[in-house]
């Protein structure tokens, strides 16, 4: 766990950058947003037009920052970079998404060796571009 905690759990608003859109990849973004959405702790339910006042606040810097493919900054914010863009498939992006959506809903990485049970594995993917077993035991617990 860590100190984030959305306070709008069941009403979630998000934003998207729609430079994302420019590259046709707003949908991954999205669909990995609403992954959350399976679990009934969360509900994302408005995609607004401003990053000010959201759960989720999704930037795309078309640049690399040296080996990370998303950075999550606390208060929602999360900035995606080009090693995501260029270098992973659709699903690992999407799987990215979720993943940094879960350090901004209170989720720190999970386990001291990788495994399958968790989206919020420290390093390399799963390809399962949503929440796992570990992921909704998390959230469950935090809310």
């Amino acid at each position: 766990m860590n100190s984030n905690k959305f306070s709008n759990p069941k009403d979630a608003f998000y934003w998207i950058d729609p430079t994302f859109d420019s590259y046709k990849l707003g949908g991954e973004v999205k669909n990995g947003i609403l992954a959350w959405n399976a679990l009934p702790e969360i509900n994302f339910t408005k995609k607004v037009p401003t990053a000010s006042g959201v759960e989720a606040s999704i930037e795309y810097l078309d640049k690399y920052n040296g080996n990370i493919y998303g950075q999550s900054f606390g208060n929602g914010r999360i900035t995606i970079y080009k090693k995501w863009r260029v270098e992973l498939d659709s699903t690992q992006r999407t799987e990215t998404i979720v993943h940094e959506v879960g350090h901004e809903a209170g989720l720190a990485h999970t386990q001291e060796k990788n495994d399958e049970i968790a989206v919020m594995r420290r390093l390399g993917f799963n390809n399962k571009a949503y929440p796992l077993k570990d992921d909704k035991a998390g959230i469950a617990k935090k809310y």
